[in-house]
Order: structure tokens, then sequence, then C-alpha cells
């Protein structure tokens, strides 16, 4: 009967003792949630003279020069469209905290170029366009033989707002447009051989920040 009676007294000290070393624990939660940020192409556009460029307008530059017809016009451009899928991240994402997208412009040519970038939806709409105005890179400088002194470089940043990150969920695709401002005094009979050598290149890039939970 005493070792019944000893053995229940063990037990109940055990229990008390788990009991007070566990109580002030706080349970252990369901899911942890994780901040991360991650960076990833959107991809890039170019303009060169072995693609066919788009023009604007009409013919109102370089009317009297012996040059090509795309240097009469006053803007010619090249448009690519390449798929975007986010859908990883706005499905995976609790929460995104932050969303940046980066545009880098290296230019060639002895004439200014532009950019700008629009999104569509899966229907083809536009849905936003990266910039209100499209951003610009100076016209590069050239030794007498058509050799670059200098690539022209600009970068370009844009922070989304709530309202466009969740716009941005939409997007299946997007159209980055690069193009060239066309003038009497860039385009010359003298230096038009020259421009196979040139080209005008845009990088699009995106970084977000967002919060998951790790179940």
């Amino acid at each position: 009967m005493k070792i019944v009676a000893i053995r229940v007294m063990v037990l109940l000290a055990i229990v008390f003792l788990v009991d007070s070393c566990t109580k002030n624990i706080e349970p252990f939660p369901d899911a942890v949630k994780l901040n991360t940020s991650f960076s990833l192409p959107v991809g890039s556009g170019e303009v060169s003279l072995s693609k066919t460029l788009e023009t604007l307008g009409v013919p109102s530059v370089n009317l009297t020069e012996n040059v090509p017809e795309w240097a009469t016009y006053g803007v010619v451009y090249y448009a690519d469209t390449l798929p975007l899928n986010l859908t990883e991240v706005y499905d995976n994402a609790e929460f995104i905290n932050y969303l940046m997208i980066r545009t880098n412009i290296w230019n060639d040519f002895p004439l200014g170029g532009f950019a700008q970038v629009y999104f569509l939806d899966g229907s083809d709409s536009v849905i936003d366009s990266l910039y209100n105005e499209r951003v610009t890179v100076p016209a590069a400088e050239h030794y007498d033989d058509g050799v670059v002194v200098g690539t022209k470089f600009e970068s370009f940043r844009t922070e989304f707002s709530k309202a466009r990150i969740e716009l941005l969920s939409d997007a299946k695709k997007v159209v980055i447009y690069s193009g060239l401002i066309v003038t009497n005094e860039g385009v010359t009979e003298s230096n038009i051989n020259y421009f196979d050598r040139y080209k005008l290149k845009v990088q699009v890039a995106l970084r977000v920040d967002f919060s998951f939970n790790a179940d």
C-alpha cells in the first residue's frame, strides 16, 4: 500500500513540475510570417538598323539629304512584346510591401533616344504605362570615323503605389518601346554609313518585397 501511495505522490510531483515549467510558454504558432525580396528581369528592347523600324508622322527632316527613308521621319522606334508572369508572386504573397521597376538605357547613336513601357492584360488592353511621358537618353558622341567616343547611359527608377501594385496583378504582357529622335544635325550623308554599327538598348527589371506565411 505504501508503495502505491509513493508512486501516486511521484506522479503528482511530475505533473506539478511540468505545469510549473510550461505555464508561461506561448503556444507554437500554426504558421510563421516571412519577409523576402527578389529581383527579376522583365525584358529588354533594342533599336538597330538590322530591324524593321516603325515611324511616326510624315517625313519632316533630312528631306534634301541622300539618306534612307526612315531617316526622314522625326521619330523611329521598335516595340518588343514579351510575356509577363507574376502569378507566383501574387498567389503566394500575403502582402506586397514594395515594388519597383528600373529602366536602363544605353545609346550609341548620334541621336537622342527614348523608352516607354506598357503593361497589357489577357485581352491585350493597356492597363498601365510605366511613365507619364517617355524617358530619354542623350545622343552619343563620335569620332570622325564613326567610332563611339562614349555610349550614353541613363537609369530610371519607378516605385509603385499600392493601387498600381494591385493593377499590375492583371498584367500578362509587357511592351517595351525603344526609339530615336531623328534630327538634321544627327543624320547626315557623311555619317549615315556608320549607323549599322550602333544600337540603342533598353533593359527593364523588377524588384519586389513581400510577406508570406510559411505553414
